[in-house]
C-alpha cells in the first residue's frame, strides 16, 4: 500500500489514490459471474424463443408465397375440384336404407302389443332405369318392411336378392330413378390412392369422409360368418350406418361397397372394410340374374405355403397355396391336380394364399376352361381346368363321399357299411364347422336324406340340397350314427346341430 509520510511524496503533487483492495476485485469478479449466469438461465430462453418463433414466422411466410403461388396457378382449387366433383358424381345415386322387423311380443308377454325392430343403413343406385340398389345383406337381414329414402322421397323397397357369404344384396324399386353410379375396376387400385365413402353414418344422409387405401385384397379376417373376403382397407371414416354405401375413386367409379369396421369401442378407428367392385359386380350381375349366387367351384382342399415347406415342395419361396387334397369326381380330380402340386396362378392370376385362390375361383364363371399354373416336384406345370358350380354343400363347408372316409381305422371302417354316404371333411370357419358337432364323430355319420327326402348317391345328394337349402332355414339333414342312432342335423339356420329323429 502506498505511504502518507511526507517523506515519500513530493509535497507540489497530488497524493497517490489507494489500491483497491484484493477482495474488493474479486467480488466484482463473483458478480459479474453470477451476472453471466443469470442471463444464461433467464436470457438464454427467451433467445431461443425469439429465435424459434422466428423460425416458425419464416416457414409460415414461406408457405404463404408457396400456396399463393399454386393458388395462382390454381392448383389448390383443382385439388379440392377432384374430391368435389366426385363426390358431386355420386351422391345422388346414394341412398338411405331404413328396415323394420315385427319383433316379439312386448313386456306384457303373450298378447302384448308387438314391437318393431328398426334398422337403417346405406346403398348406391348402380341401375336408375330399372330401380337396382346394391346394399349389404346384413343391412335388411330378416327384415319385413324394406325403406329406400333419396333425399326427400321414401319408396318402398323389394329384395331381389341377398347372398349371405359376400354380405351382398340387391333391392328393386319402383320406378325411374333420377341418377345411377358406374362401377370401376378394383383391381387397379393401389395402396395410397385417394378414396371416398359416402353414406349415411348415423341418418346423415349423403355424409362424405376422404381417406386412402391402406391394403388391398385383405382377406382371413375374424368377422362373424363365413365370407368371401376380398377387402379394400382404407382410413377413411365408416361409421355405423355406411353399411352397404360405395367407396368411390376420384373418377367417381364405386370401387368398392362399404360393409365393416375393425374396431375395439364399435366406432370409427381408422380400418374401414369395403368389398372389392371385382367381387361385389359379379355377385350383383348374378342376383340380379337369377336371384341367387352360383359360384365357381376347383374341388380342393387347400393350405397356405409355409416357409418349412419350401425344400419339400420344391419352391423358391414361400408363395402359393399348397394341395391338401382333391375331391372326387371334382374338377380339380377330373383335371389331374394332386396332392402336394402348389397352385401359383389361376387363369393367369396369381394367387398367394388360400383366401384368393378361393376369391378367384368364385369369379370364374361356370363350365369355363382355365389354366392353373402349379409346381409339381419341383416343375412348374400348366393344367386346363373346367370350373363347375359349386355344390351347396361344398358351399357350406362339408365334404361328402361315398363309402368310409379313408381317415378312419380299420376298426371303425369295418363297422360302418360300405355303400353310405359319408363326410370326409369339413370348412374350417363354414356354416357346416359352427353347427357344434364334435369334429371326431362327423366321419361317422352316414346320410340317408335331405329333410324327408332319401338320397342314396352323391347326385342325389347333391341335387336335393340344392333344391331345400334356405339361407334363413339353413339345410336339414338325415344321418345314422355308428352306434344306429338316427339323427337330424341341421347346417346354418337359427337352430344348428344335431338332434334326435
Amino acid at each position: 500500500m502506498a505511504s502518507f509520510d511526507p517523506i515519500d511524496y513530493d509535497p507540489l503533487e497530488p497524493p497517490p489514490r489507494p489500491e483497491t483492495p484484493p477482495v474488493r476485485r474479486g467480488f466484482l469478479i463473483v458478480l459479474l459471474i453470477l451476472c453471466l449466469a443469470a442471463g444464461g438461465v433467464y436470457g438464454a430462453p427467451y433467445l431461443a424463443q425469439q429465435i424459434g418463433y422466428r423460425y416458425e414466422v419464416g416457414r409460415s411466410i414461406a408457405a404463404a408465397e408457396a400456396l399463393e403461388r399454386l393458388d395462382g396457378d390454381d392448383l389448390i382449387g383443382r385439388s379440392s375440384a377432384l374430391f368435389r366433383l366426385a363426390s358431386t358424381k355420386v351422391q345422388p345415386a346414394v341412398v338411405n336404407v331404413r328396415t323394420s322387423q315385427l319383433g316379439v311380443p312386448g313386456m306384457g308377454g303373450a298378447g302384448g302389443p308387438m314391437q318393431l325392430a328398426l334398422g337403417a343403413g346405406s346403398g348406391v343406385v348402380i341401375d336408375s332405369r330399372n330401380g337396382f340398389i346394391v346394399t349389404n345383406h346384413h343391412v335388411i337381414q330378416d327384415a319385413d318392411r324394406i325403406t329406400v329414402r333419396l333425399g326427400r322421397r321414401e319408396l318402398p323397397a323389394r329384395l331381389v336378392g341377398s347372398d349371405v357369404k359376400t354380405d351382398l344384396a340387391v333391392l328393386q324399386v319402383e320406378g325411374r330413378l333420377s341418377a345411377e353410379a358406374s362401377w370401376g375396376d378394383s383391381d387397379k387400385l393401389d395402396i395410397g390412392d385417394w378414396v371416398l365413402a359416402i353414406g349415411s353414418p348415423f341418418e346423415l344422409d349423403r355424409s362424405v369422409t376422404a381417406g386412402i387405401v391402406s391394403a388391398t385384397g385383405r382377406g382371413g379376417l375374424q368377422l362373424p360368418g363365413d365370407l368371401y373376403q376380398d377387402f379394400i382397407q382404407t382410413d377413411a371414416a365408416i361409421n355405423p350406418g355406411n353399411s352397404g354405401g360405395p367407396l368411390i375413386n376420384l373418377k367417381g367409379e364405386v370401387i368398392g361397397i362399404n360393409t365393416a369396421i375393425l374396431s375395439e369401442t364399435g366406432g370409427y378407428q381408422g380400418i374401414g372394410l369395403a368389398i372389392s367392385s371385382a367381387l361385389a359386380r359379379r355377385i350383383v350381375d348374378q342376383l340380379i340374374k337369377d336371384g341367387r349366387v352360383i359360384r365357381g367351384y376347383l374341388g380342393v382342399t387347400i393350405q397356405d405355403v409355409q416357409a418349412n415347406d419350401v425344400a419339400e415342395l420344391g419352391l423358391e419361396e414361400p408363395r402359393g397355396v399348397r394341395v391338401v387334397g382333391v375331391v372326387p369326381g371334382g374338377p380339380a380330380a377330373k383335371a389331374g391336380l394332386r396332392p402336394d402340386d402348389v397352385v401359383l396362378e389361376l387363369d393367369g392370376v396369381a394367387v398367394d394364399d388360400s383366401n384368393a385362390l378361393r376369391i378367384r375361383t368364385t369369379t370364374i364363371p361356370v363350365e369355363q376352361a382355365v389354366p392353373v399354373t402349379v409346381v409339381r416336384n419341383g416343375t412348374r406345370e400348366e393344367i386346363s381346368v373346367t370350373i363347375q358350380a359349386m355344390p351347396v354343400l361344398m358351399d357350406l363347408g362339408l365334404i361328402v363321399v361315398e363309402g368310409p372316409p379313408e381317415n378312419l381305422t380299420v376298426e371303425l371302417a369295418e363297422q360302418l357299411p360300405d355303400d353310405g354316404l359319408y363326410i370326409a371333411g369339413v370348412s374350417p370357419g363354414s356354416l357346416a364347422a359352427r353347427s357344434g358337432i364334435d369334429p371326431r364323430i362327423l366321419s361317422l355319420l352316414r346320410i340317408t336324406g335331405v329333410g324327408n327326402v332319401p338320397v342314396t348317391t352323391l347326385e342325389q345328394l347333391h341335387d336335393v340340397s340344392a333344391a331345400q337349402y334356405d339361407e334363413d332355414e339353413g339345410l336339414r339333414l338325415q344321418a345314422v350314427a355308428i352306434d344306429g342312432t338316427w339323427l337330424w342335423w341341421t347346417i346354418g339356420g337359427p337352430n344348428p346341430g344335431l338332434q334326435p329323429r
